[in-house]
């Protein structure tokens, strides 16, 4: 009976939540065509300022009725940013002030803006355009509702000519209601938790992130793991009116076909409207009929008497270098102008690390009797992206040909998992290209934007198509079935964004999500829809110029999240194509926690795994992305390598996990890129966290890079030296092998470049050294050396070692170093112990009673400088730094880091945590947000290592 009952309540929520989402008598705005946007005077903004937010308790049936707490705002953004913005909430990341944001969820909210509608827009069409608004929406036009939608990926679009007055001010109000209206999930929080310590999800009621129903909104905003304590809702992408004469242009699409020597060829389309408009189309009906059945008169064709033409042009750095008029011969109603263009000496674009990414400015101008009547234009690189097999054997059904050939160049692709850049939508262009600009100083090729997350704002694509990073673009679906998607809104979702997004040449992939089963009787139709529209309206997916896959993993594409020494990664997966996802935990920054969480809270840190660490640490856990006791040691034991994890302050738990995950990245890095041509993409989880948590991630949240940025950002350098040690825990006496690997991703060979490997006790005295010629082959390579073998001394017991690695040119410059810190253990000695590690991987071991590396090496000490050579304003609020460090000891700085201190900030630096020998000096780079600018005069450069003291210095210049 109890079962019984709980079905009943959860069909009545599903019901009540269907029936609250739309206005049955409502004109329905989500339609597939999207609307494209204009320039100049045919295009007005209506984003930014002047916008008036209000809610009600309940949906108004009359725009002009009373409602609440109006105050004004800016669109783009969230109904929680704007309250905190307006000084009416606190911070919702700080603390749990989340829980304070949770009645947002329960009303309906209206965004009101005064527009002022030219007097030379009169007999024109007003195509208002709504580029995302989170979730259930109507609009209204002065005192008319025009309509109800929705979706948060595009829409609503509405032609409204016939509801505004020209010349004069004009009313638009929004309502906004989010996706689980009527359907609220309980504070997670509030639920109980298993044996274990962890939150029994199963027993939350109310709107499932993992099972969204009829909503088609992604996991990480609306409270899936991760993000539990947030709902987004609110209009998140701009708003535009287009200014559209009856004679229009509307999506063109231009494609490269083939890239030959000093010849692109082209081809454009483009749809030309004759006194008809988009929205007045139908992509297919949506019930059994046949599809084209004219009778025996046939369809009626009116030609178009007057004189039309399409002049195209191609503009490369203000030059234009492409001037073409055609002559089009049209009918009424919508018209597809195709054309093949070839262009001489095309400037190709190349992703990171392989040449410019070179953009051109297309600009497409419908004539009228001569005159220009409407234009449109975007950016556009000529590039090619083909795939070839990998050369490991193929294991399954669905299997891709992985490999990348770049513009005729074989490439193994160094990418990164891509998540939101704020789980509350605040998006503004500035924080993608501070994040993104470090993606591509790291040495990233190619970003996955998440299936768990968005399809992102126009920025992301634009800035990527700047720095010449490529796209792999999941749709949002993210591990869930989708029986309940409405076909119809889901089609809209998908064709407005694949318009959208076709003409960048960033974007290589389409995936149809993440982690879920695109062959399932509840997603096969989801993905029927998506690869129909795919084929219609990106060809470049069916010449294979895009590639496009279901899901991943799949097609030979591996997500592993193993708890093992990072060397079994290229014998454990030594067949895999690419792997998509894969990572280790770690705590960012401790300034980032004396922030956030109540700071009494920073004590048992190191019992974290123990069922009572969450109910008495209750803003720590709040900010632990997926905290669970029993994912908690997997991050610990790496840290316990480091640094004694007993009682750790929250400065050595944060410094010690960081290092503990940059030197799992390192190797899992080299081991995979050492695979080549066998593995031929990598894309480790994940550059950015979306608020500020413990979590997976390269950069915490404020944009501050940590100690696994700056180890896996050596290891992406065009070319790197690597050791392929085939395990870091030894027993002393053993015999240590030193193959060396160097991956270089350059056309140009490097002859006569010297290898040189070093191998240092824990008091940095030199044991074994050993110099070798090696030529590097072009690239993409691997090319190997093999060195004689150490063998570790038998009384050298509990120990780290230190092995230096490093490659020179000809003439002695220093173009590689790598560093590595191997241990040689008393407790492999346990012969059980020891055949178990050798033979199979195994959970890493924790070293509750040391060796620990920091303190072993501050047992040596070294002296810093530091220094400011330049210091430049970049942005508001922004700078960048060249300071130079000089080693002025004996002895090697281990893990050098340059800061900034005294203020908040954040840094994105051209290396850290790394090594520096005796008598050398490095020129850092430092790109610097300053987040506190008041106390930016108080800031001061600082320099230390784990054996050198802490030195300052005034940032002058």
């Amino acid at each position: 009976m109890k079962k019984i009952t709980l079905c009943l309540l959860n069909v009545l929520a599903l019901i009540n939540s269907v029936s609250a989402q739309s206005d049955t008598t409502a004109r329905k705005l989500w339609q597939p065509y999207r609307i494209s946007p204009r320039t100049g005077a045919q295009h007005i903004d209506l984003s930014g300022n002047g916008w008036e937010l209000s809610y009600a308790d309940q949906p108004v049936k009359d725009v002009k009725q009373a409602r609440k707490d109006a105050f004004q705002t800016t669109v783009p953004n969230s109904v929680h940013w704007s309250y905190y913005k307006a000084g009416k909430l606190p911070h919702p990341y700080y603390h749990k002030n989340s829980t304070q944001y949770r009645w947002i969820e329960e009303k309906a909210w209206y965004y009101k803006k005064s527009v002022t509608i030219p007097a030379s827009a009169q007999g024109s069409l007003l195509f208002l355009c709504f580029d995302g608004v989170d979730y259930f929406s109507k609009v209204w036009v002065n005192d008319s509702l025009v309509g109800v939608h929705e979706g948060m990926f595009g829409g609503p679009s509405v032609e409204i000519s016939r509801y505004v007055k020209a010349g004069q001010a004009n009313d638009i109000t929004v309502e906004v209601r989010a996706g689980n209206w009527g359907n609220k999930a309980p504070d997670y929080e509030n639920l109980p938790r298993n044996s274990n310590g962890e939150f029994v999800t199963s027993k939350r009621t109310g709107f499932n992130p993992r099972a969204s129903g009829r909503v088609i909104k992604p996991w990480v905003i609306s409270g899936g793991s991760g993000g539990e304590a947030f709902f987004t809702v609110g209009m998140w992408q701009g708003v535009r009116l287009e200014i559209v004469p009856a004679f229009h242009l509307e999506r063109p699409y231009l494609i490269t076909q083939s890239v030959t020597s000093g010849k692109a060829d082209l081809h454009l389309s483009a749809e030309v409207f004759a006194n008809a408009h988009s929205l007045q189309q139908q992509l297919h009906p949506w019930n059994n009929t046949q599809i084209n059945h004219p009778n025996e008169k046939g369809t009626i064709f009116k030609p178009v008497g007057e004189k039309l033409s399409v002049l195209v042009e191609l503009i490369s750095a203000k030059n234009t270098v492409f001037s073409k008029e055609y002559p089009l011969t049209i009918y009424e109603g919508r018209n597809w102008f195709e054309q093949d263009l070839a262009l001489p000496n095309p400037k190709l674009w190349q992703p990171n690390g392989l040449g410019e990414p070179n953009l051109y400015t297309v600009r497409l101008t419908l004539k009228r009797t001569g005159k220009p009547t409407d234009a449109l234009q975007f950016d556009y690189g000529i590039r090619s992206i083909e795939r070839v097999a990998t050369a490991g054997p193929r294991t399954a059904d669905r299997w891709e040909n992985w490999q990348c050939v770049v513009n005729g160049r074989k490439i193994f692709v160094k990418g990164m998992n891509f998540t939101p850049q704020d789980i509350l939508l605040d998006l503004p262009k500035e924080r993608y290209r501070w994040t993104l600009e470090a993606a591509k100083k790291m040495g990233v090729q190619l970003i996955r934007i998440w299936g768990g997350g968005l399809l992102e704002s126009d920025y992301l694509y634009e800035i990527c198509d700047e720095l010449g990073i490529m796209v792999w673009q999941d749709f949002p679906i993210g591990n869930q079935d989708t029986p309940d998607y409405p076909q119809d809104i889901w089609e809209a979702q998908v064709v407005q964004n694949i318009v959208r997004l076709r003409n960048h040449p960033s974007l290589a992939i389409w995936c149809g999500g993440n982690e879920f089963n695109p062959y399932s009787s509840g997603n096969a139709k989801s993905m029927g829809i998506l690869e129909r529209n795919l084929d219609i309206f990106d060809k470049s997916v069916a010449t294979a110029a895009r590639l496009f896959v279901r899901t991943t993993p799949d097609d030979g594409a591996m997500h592993a999240y193993p708890d093992m020494d990072p060397t079994w990664y290229n014998r454990s997966y030594k067949f895999e194509p690419w792997v998509s996802e894969t990572g280790m935990h770690s705590i960012p920054e401790a300034s980032l926690f004396y922030e956030t969480v109540d700071n009494k809270e920073f004590t048992g840190l190191g019992k974290m795994w123990e069922t009572s660490f969450g109910p008495a640490h209750p803003e720590f856990i709040h900010h632990f992305t997926e905290y669970g006791p029993s994912r908690v040691p997997r991050m610990l034991s790496r840290a316990s390598h480091i640094s004694d994890m007993a009682d750790p302050t929250i400065e050595s738990i944060s410094e010690a996990s960081q290092i503990g995950a940059g030197e799992f990245y390192q190797v899992l890095s080299e081991k995979m890129q050492g695979n080549y041509p066998v593995t031929s993409g990598l894309m480790p989880w994940v550059f950015k966290r979306h608020w500020p948590v413990i979590a997976i991630q390269m950069m915490d949240w404020f944009g501050n890079a940590g100690a696994p940025y700056y180890f896996l950002k050596r290891t992406y350098e065009p070319t790197h030296i690597a050791i392929d040690l085939p395990r870091l825990l030894w027993k002393p006496g053993e015999r240590i092998s030193l193959p060396v690997k160097v991956t270089h991703a350059l056309p140009q060979a490097i002859p006569g470049t010297r290898v040189s490997v070093r191998i240092f006790d824990d008091t940095f005295n030199q044991l074994w050294q050993q110099e070798r010629p090696l030529n590097v082959t072009a690239g993409t390579s691997v090319s190997d050396l093999k060195l004689d073998e150490y063998t570790i001394p038998a009384n050298y017991r509990d120990r780290f070692l230190f092995i230096l690695a490093e490659l020179r040119d000809a003439s002695g410059k220093l173009l590689s170093r790598s560093f590595y810190f191997p241990r040689s253990l008393s407790m492999l000695e346990d012969n059980a112990f020891y055949q178990k590690y050798i033979s199979e991987p195994i959970a890493w071991p924790a070293l509750d009673k040391g060796p620990f590396l920091k303190s072993a090496v501050g047992q040596t000490t070294t002296t810093l400088t530091v220094s400011t050579l330049a210091n430049a304003s970049t942005a508001k609020d922004q700078s960048h730094l060249r300071v130079k460090v000089t080693n002025t000891g004996k002895v090697p700085a281990f893990m050098t880091n340059v800061d900034i201190v005294g203020t908040k900030r954040a840094i994105v630096a051209s290396d850290n945590y790394t090594w520096l020998a005796p008598g050398e000096s490095q020129e850092f780079t430092l790109d610097v947000i300053w987040r506190e600018p008041e106390t930016r005069p108080k800031a001061t450069l600082s320099v230390g290592a784990w054996n050198a003291a802490v030195t300052t210095a005034k940032l002058s210049l």
